[in-house]
């Protein structure tokens, strides 16, 4: 593999991290462009009037503090790949979220920012030098880290349903399966008939990492669940609905995971 260039752009925000890392963790920057979305990530004293944008209330105040945040890395739209905060350390990229139950993913995973306007600016499609580099950072911290590997790469809206959609639908996930740095399925065969498919599709979400709960229902949560499903598996329709289509799709993603004994 060629050694790959790192820019150094160093962020204070960071503390230590209290596990091993088992995950990557991707996002969209969500911002005009990769300056603003650098100088956010390593701005140690935030506050509103330095990052206007569609995401802020009308009536926040210039000066109110916003939370400090920050990544390991950042790859914008000509390639180039940002080196924030070391990867032995604990970035503040996930925020509230769980996958496999856990809470706290930013002590488990490393987070990569793409720079793409998002949701907020028409969700612009990304570049293929962006992707180009993406992959080749994946694999690159995969030779460091013994517990990841493809089924390990998952999205922002992946661990925070309810709240994110990044990297969102446009993004190339099969792409980078083919790469072997993410998972995609490349069938969905029938799953057996149910007498409840959606308890069975709760329990396959939560075996795969969703935060889920087994409520027999379509709940708030469950809903948000599929659509994150949707969005990374079947971004043409984001309905949130456990149609036979998805249904399927979520029993074949489910035997892509490795079982861990």
């Amino acid at each position: 593999m060629t050694e790959l260039s790192y820019i150094k752009r160093p962020s204070p925000n960071f503390d230590a991290r209290s596990r091993p890392i088992d995950l990557v963790v991707l996002h969209y920057t969500g911002m005009q462009d990769a300056e603003i979305a650098l100088a956010r990530l390593t701005d140690p004293e935030p506050v509103a009037g330095n990052y206007p944008g569609p995401w802020q209330s009308a009536n926040v105040m210039k000066d109110a503090a916003l939370a400090k945040v920050s990544v390991h890395y950042v790859v914008d739209e000509a390639g180039k790949i940002y080196s924030l905060v070391p990867e032995e350390h604990r970035a503040w990229h996930a925020g509230r979220g769980s996958w496999e139950g856990e809470g706290d993913v930013n002590a488990r995973s490393v987070g990569i920012e793409i720079v793409n306007g998002g949701h907020d600016f028409g969700l612009p499609d990304y570049t293929d030098a962006q992707i180009d580099s993406v992959i080749a950072l994946i694999k690159d911290i995969f030779t460091r880290w013994p517990a990841l590997n493809a089924s390990r790469v998952v999205g922002h809206s992946d661990i925070a349903t309810e709240r994110k959609a990044d990297p969102g639908e446009k993004f190339p996930w099969k792409r980078l399966a083919d790469a072997e740095v993410a998972i995609w399925p490349d069938k969905a065969p029938a799953q057996e008939p149910s007498d409840d498919v959606i308890s069975r599709a709760q329990v396959q979400l939560a075996a795969f990492g969703y935060d889920v709960t087994q409520s027999g229902i379509v709940d708030t949560g469950t809903k948000a669940a599929v659509v994150a499903f949707q969005r990374r598996f079947r971004p043409s329709n984001l309905d949130g609905v456990l149609d036979e289509e998805t249904l399927n799709l979520i029993g074949a993603v489910l035997r892509l995971k490795p079982v861990v004994i």
